[in-house]
């Protein structure tokens, strides 16, 4: 028989429970991300562009899971954050992607993987 699923106690929650280290699944999060941002823009411009792009589906992704994790940064990878990052405009982005793909346009999406996310990751990370 499989043992049940038990929750872990959300950081604080109790005093005698000890918190739990988050960072390094993060820190995974992000290497991952900035892998994929890689990978996407390795594969071109071209493909990115493309009707029905999987390099485009996979950058949505990024973007999804970028914002995810910027949700949960401890506060002292959050004061690594560039000055000029617009938490805000991370989520609209997400959203937009998230929900109403086609409003979205591909050459900012682009932006966005090939220099602002990897540009971001590598300031949390440093």
């Amino acid at each position: 028989m499989s043992e049940s699923f038990s929750p872990r106690p959300r950081a604080g929650s109790k005093p005698d429970v000890p918190t739990v280290d988050r960072w390094p699944a993060i820190e995974e999060g992000f290497l991952d991300l900035l892998a994929e941002c890689a990978q996407i823009v390795d594969l071109g411009r071209a493909a990115f562009v493309e009707q029905r792009s999987l390099t485009y589906r996979a950058a949505e992704a990024v973007v999804i899971h970028f914002d995810d994790l910027l949700s949960r940064l401890p506060d002292d990878r959050v004061a690594r954050l560039p000055a000029g990052l617009s938490l805000p405009a991370v989520r609209r982005t997400r959203n937009i992607l998230s929900h109403d793909y086609r409003a979205a346009r591909k050459d900012i999406v682009w932006d966005v993987i090939e220099q602002r996310i990897p540009q971001v990751i590598e300031a949390v990370l440093d």
